[in-house]
């Protein structure tokens, strides 16, 4: 078996496909792990192996067969994904959902001898919807895999748990984050760039335009090469600027977040990036002040993405000016 588009997680890959070789695929499987990091890409490719027409040889999945063709499409039968209802705007995944999936997997394959449901995100699952899915897993009926995606396995109850073979995720190298990026068409500085700020994870840089994120990493470190010569005004030209437009501003507020990670990361001996990925504003700061930027970064980056968002500007301003003096400390 192989993965062909997962970068990383040699572990998980070598269970899964030691599963599928010797046929001793569990009815339940859960992927835990950070978000963003490849457990969804890693359970459809679980699946489509599993229902290839080559499976249990290291050909599957083949890609050639009308399995593996549906499956790639998106429109294999014999596959369905359970995420919450977006048309009615739920959070979580319901017990109705349960239940209806319950009936599917009843019913016989289209191809093949087996189904595969996932259930994205699993830890979404209210109480009532997880006791339904816990009599699916404990008779499941023959020939049928249920992968559950969770970034909180803990939220799910023992019982669920205790039902499935637990595959673990986390996160990626900078190397694999960037070699994802770059597969996603990042040109190759910004892949470099952004892996260094991801925290292991390719989703988040993704969410993310890899020209805008060029950018304000670039500008948010002129800002602290700045901060460092002892240019205070630096702080408040950047606010302006920045709080200009509410998306250029969250994403300045993601490579504040970044740089001020990849900062405590390196105080930890963590030298992930390179001796030069923190700029030298933050090197001088101290554990407590870092950690106070990066709490005070997050904070600043909840409220401009709620619903009543302040004004960016003077956000950003109140937030540079109560770092700018710690930094600039010779």
């Amino acid at each position: 078996m192989s993965f062909p588009t997962l970068v990383g997680h040699q572990r998980a890959k070598e269970l899964l496909t030691r599963a599928v070789a010797r046929s001793t695929v569990h009815p339940g499987y859960l992927f835990s792990g950070p978000a963003g990091v490849g457990k969804r890409l890693a359970a459809v490719e679980f699946v489509q192996a599993l229902l290839c027409r080559e499976a249990g040889t290291p050909a599957a999945p083949c890609g050639l067969c009308p399995s593996c063709k549906l499956a790639g499409g998106g429109a294999h039968p014999d596959v369905i994904t359970v995420t919450p209802d977006e048309k009615k705007k739920a959070k979580s995944i319901g017990i109705d959902q349960v239940r209806s999936l319950g009936e599917w997997l009843a019913q016989s394959p289209t191809y093949g001898q087996r189904k595969a449901a996932i259930i994205d995100p699993a830890d979404s699952l209210g109480a009532p919807a997880a006791n339904a899915l816990l009599k699916t897993l404990e008779e499941p009926p023959r020939g049928r895999v249920i992968v559950l995606i969770a970034r909180r396995p803990g939220a799910l109850p023992p019982t669920v748990r205790s039902r499935c073979q637990h595959v673990s995720f986390g996160s990626l190298t900078d190397d694999e984050v960037a070699e994802v990026l770059r597969r996603n068409n990042w040109p190759a500085q910004s892949a470099r760039q952004a892996a260094a700020l991801a925290e292991g994870s390719p989703g988040a840089a993704l969410e993310r335009d890899s020209r805008l994120w060029q950018e304000t990493a670039e500008s948010v470190r002129t800002l602290f090469d700045a901060l460092a010569a002892g240019d205070r005004g630096a702080a408040l030209a950047f606010a302006e600027a920045a709080g200009d437009a509410r998306e250029r501003a969250l994403a300045s507020l993601q490579a504040i977040i970044g740089f001020s990670r990849l900062a405590a990361r390196q105080r930890l001996g963590d030298r992930g990036g390179g001796p030069d990925a923190v700029p030298a504003f933050l090197q001088r700061m101290g554990s407590g002040e870092i950690g106070g930027l990066l709490a005070g970064a997050v904070e600043t980056h909840r409220r401009l993405d709620g619903d009543r968002p302040p004004n960016a500007k003077l956000a950003l301003a109140v937030l540079l000016a109560s770092a700018s003096g710690a930094g600039a400390r010779q």
